[in-house]
């Protein structure tokens, strides 16, 4: 597998030590994939206005995928 590495400031490097908690996982790498995957099948659960609809557990959560 092809090893790349990237510079992140401390807010990204923030969002994924709290992924690895999240995710259970003791790796950036690791979390990044998952990420990545989660959002990939979002991407493909995506309606015809580019949304999703995300049923949380407090209410349901509509996102745009819009940059």
């Amino acid at each position: 597998m092809p090893v790349t590495s990237f510079a992140f400031d401390e807010r990204t490097m923030q969002a994924i030590a709290d992924l690895r908690k999240i995710f259970g996982v003791s790796s950036n790498a690791a979390a990044l994939r998952r990420a990545i995957t989660l959002s990939r099948v979002v991407a493909d659960q995506r309606d015809d206005k580019n949304t999703v609809l995300i049923q949380g557990k407090d209410h349901p959560l509509r996102v745009s995928l819009d940059g």
